[in-house]
């Protein structure tokens, strides 16, 4: 059993707030919370799929299937429908609701807040160095800025890097303090935690090692705790800054991550700022006030999104959040697929893991009833993965029944199942490049929109072939242990081969226990390789019985999959690694060192 999560409810009557303890929720609860949004859409499409029949009566008990089948893919319109009102939304409100710039922070104002900026480090011997000096470099008053650098680094190459920057960040005159455990207790949140309480800081910078932010960082990020007028807003809690990219360009994945990272920063979470009030703490790039975290509680490893759990309890107990779209902090992008999968599996299981400790607090958040409905939708986000994976099981058996919209005619086909999800890419691909560009380069082009909206090809390709695992994370959130193991985004540091040689390579405890075999790794694999194979063989099938359009989009889902899981290259590694095959490959090994010998010899001989 896991322990109660503290739930804060905010306190509107006086200034002292309370913390309430209540269970986390049952694993069903989100389903049961899904299930009523499904049942307010369904009705209404499975009008439209029966009034739009225009040939024999269909038969009743497969028309009855069919409707029911449909549901998952009523539930993904809403979703993105929801995601639409929010990419419009940003831009409408971009130029009109923008709250104004507070006064620049002086950086050698003597009466300038005390702040503490965090480093939380674990085996990051490619980026540990540049990120302190990086940090070492911020302007701010040097008698009121000290970093910390919290090291629960193992490997010993990574942890002698870390004690060299930070004798150098010492020499250029900045207060570093390095901080080490004996045991790393809570991953990052407990690091986090540890080194809040030793510290009497007003205002708290979190940055993770593969981040490079501007000199004037903490400069803006804290006058954004401030009005126009220069008077501290003592509501607002975390003031979030945008993720920029060091590596945008470098593959067709980094081209893809650093499009739909730029369409979630650039448009929904500025929605979110403006409209809500809300955004979620994304873990890094971003300043909390310290007296806040103090009241909701301070860090916890309750899940493994620390962020966006404290984020939340912020939210519950009345605090305000806010993000600035013109302040960008570059950070690396995941530069292989591995590394990519650890860090989305990561993220997708720690959302469900969130709605387990606090849905049941969140559907009773005082306030208007939109911005309730809104704080819904943005934490059951993560169930897209699972609609559209469910989706991509159901889809192919309704069309070999004749039990889909396709069947009433080709239009009807499209306008129900392509139209909605390539509307939805259209415009978030658009107006993502359209405002990236208008805010990050020199002048907006046509060609420095076009570069951006191009990557929606390889975007769409990562997406599809992440489902089954995106659709294995949600699961294993849902019914899986609450307090899970933390697995690293590995960095390479400007190497992408040092990214791919290193992916994986530090073992787990999970690992560990397995004897060396990850059993996570493998159901996850074998996930992949069954919708590779599923896809694969609906394709067949729908080739020959002459649907040809059917039959294609099976074959791309099914490559896209192949690709993005890797699933020849882990049936290759399967074959090497079956019973029997490692001695095989010894005893011909030492045949052939035993032929080559005998051949020396004889050439000596000779």
């Amino acid at each position: 059993m896991t322990a109660p999560a503290p739930v804060i409810r905010p306190d509107s009557t006086s200034a002292a707030r309370s913390v309430i303890v209540e269970a986390p929720l049952p694993w069903w609860t989100s389903i049961a919370v899904l299930g009523a949004a499904i049942a307010l859409v369904s009705v209404p499409l499975a009008a439209v799929l029966l009034l739009t029949e225009t040939g024999p009566a269909p038969d009743p008990f497969v028309a009855a299937i069919g409707v029911a089948l449909h549901v998952p893919w009523a539930l993904i319109i809403v979703f993105l429908l929801a995601g639409l009102v929010e990419r419009v939304g940003a831009v409408f409100l971009a130029d009109r609701r923008g709250a104004p710039a507070a006064p620049r922070i002086d950086p050698e104002d003597p009466d300038a807040p005390r702040v503490l900026v965090q480093l939380p480090f674990f085996n990051e011997p490619a980026v540990a160095r540049r990120a302190i000096l990086a940090a070492a470099a911020l302007e701010w008053p040097r008698d009121r800025l000290v970093i910390q650098v919290l090291d629960d680094s193992t490997d010993p190459v990574a942890r002698m890097i870390v004690d060299e920057a930070c004798a150098i960040a010492r020499g250029q005159g900045a207060t570093v303090e390095l901080r080490r455990r004996e045991e790393r207790a809570g991953y990052k949140a407990g690091a986090l935690e540890e080194g809040r309480r030793a510290s009497d800081a007003e205002f708290i910078a979190i940055l993770d090692a593969d981040f490079l932010p501007p000199r004037d960082f903490l400069l803006r990020a804290v006058a954004g705790f401030r009005d126009e007028h220069g008077v501290d807003d003592e509501g607002l809690a975390v003031v979030q800054a945008r993720w920029g990219h060091l590596n945008a360009d470098e593959s067709w994945l980094t081209s893809a991550q650093s499009l739909w990272v730029d369409d979630h920063h650039v448009l929904q979470m500025s929605w979110r700022s403006r409209a809500w009030e809300f955004v979620n703490f994304t873990g890094t790039a971003g300043v909390w006030r310290a007296s806040a975290i103090e009241a909701i509680g301070g860090w916890r490893a309750a899940s493994l999104v620390e962020d966006c759990e404290l984020s939340v309890r912020a939210l519950l107990h009345g605090y305000r959040t806010r993000f600035l779209p013109d302040l960008v902090a570059p950070a690396e992008l995941p530069a292989s697929l591995p590394a990519y999968r650890a860090q989305q599996r990561r993220w997708t299981r720690g959302w469900v893991q969130l709605q387990r400790l606090h849905l049941g607090s969140l559907l009773r958040l005082p306030g208007a009833p939109l911005r309730r409905l809104h704080v819904l939708y943005h934490v059951l986000i993560p169930w897209q993965w699972a609609l559209w994976g469910a989706w991509m099981l159901i889809l192919p058996p309704l069309v070999a029944m004749g039990a889909w919209a396709g069947a009433v005619g080709p239009g009807v086909g499209v306008a129900v199942y392509l139209a909605p999800p390539l509307t939805w890419l259209l415009v978030s691909t658009v107006l993502s490049a359209v405002e990236t560009a208008r805010r990050d380069d020199d002048r907006l082009t046509v060609r420095g929109v076009g570069r951006r909206v191009l990557r929606a090809g390889p975007q769409a390709v990562l997406t599809t072939g992440m489902l089954p695992h995106q659709f294995m994370a949600a699961l294993e959130g849902l019914i899986g242990e609450l307090h899970a193991e933390f697995e690293r985004t590995p960095k390479a540091g400007g190497s992408p081969a040092r990214t791919r040689s290193t992916a994986g390579a530090l073992p787990t405890a999970s690992t560990a226990r397995a004897g060396g075999r990850d059993a996570t790794a493998e159901r996850y694999a074998a996930a992949d390789l069954f919708a590779v194979l599923y896809q694969a063989f609906w394709a067949v099938v729908f080739l020959a019985e002459g649907l040809a359009w059917s039959g294609l989009a099976a074959a791309a889902v099914a490559v896209c999959v192949a690709v993005v899981g890797g699933v020849p290259r882990r049936a290759r590694e399967s074959w090497m690694h079956r019973p029997g095959a490692r001695r095989r490959r010894a005893v011909r090994r030492v045949l052939a060192e035993r032929r080559a010998a005998t051949a020396a010899a004889a050439r000596t001989t000779a």
